[in-house]
């Protein structure tokens, strides 16, 4: 993730006083913590350029649940087998462990194949103005929509997204496309929700729109 800053300073518009000594400026004129770093930076205006401030991609950790799953699988067919061959198989064992590692094997490289597709073809960038949803290996398909067009936004996580450190990032949005656009297998999920909340508050100060 990178995020950049303007090394520009904040001017005050044509006509403002400057505080004399002892005095504190006015609360509109001064520079506010930044939500994610805690620096103090100058107000969103604009002009601002249009600059990277966050991408992701799906992380194969979004798959968690699955893998234990096909661990506790795993294990019971193993277990059932070993069973089946000490009590009523006593022929053709060999055969029966062929059957069954060649359906674990299928199994497993069914699903490390599914996510390696979706980590290696869903990429996420967010811009000061807009945000990319990109997704689809042959056929690429690449969806953009402004920030300002971004209502609303939810952070989901279960117990186990939250112990690998991944989640879901709902956009309730404008675009007639994607009303409803969730964003899957976002690692470090809270980072990823600050910088895009971040972000559309940003573009709203722009265009001098509240927020309710």
């Amino acid at each position: 993730m990178t995020y950049q800053e303007s090394d520009q300073a904040f001017e005050p518009e044509a006509g403002a006083q400057a505080p004399s000594p002892g005095q504190e400026a006015p609360r509109s004129a001064q520079a506010q913590p930044d939500a994610i770093s805690g620096q103090y930076e100058r107000p969103p205006r604009r002009g601002d350029p249009d600059i990277e401030l966050w991408k992701g991609g799906y992380s194969m950790r979004a798959m968690v649940a699955t893998w234990i799953l096909l661990g506790l699988i795993t294990i019971v067919v193993l277990v059932l087998d070993v069973w089946i061959t000490q009590n009523f198989l006593k022929e053709h064992q060999a055969l029966l462990w062929e059957i069954t590692l060649g359906f674990l094997v299928l199994v497993w490289g069914y699903f490390i194949l599914v996510g390696l597709y979706k980590a290696a073809t869903i990429r996420y960038r967010l811009t000061t103005y807009r945000f990319y949803h990109q997704k689809g290996l042959i056929f690429r398909t690449i969806d953009s929509m402004e920030v300002i067009d971004i209502e609303d936004l939810a952070l989901h996580q279960n117990l186990l997204e939250r112990l690998v450190n991944v989640g879901r990032i709902l956009l309730r949005t404008k675009d007639p496309s994607d009303p409803l656009l969730m964003l899957y297998g976002v690692y470090d999920p809270h980072e990823a929700f600050k910088r895009i909340d971040k972000a559309r508050r940003d573009e709203h100060v722009r265009r001098s729109i509240k927020i309710g």
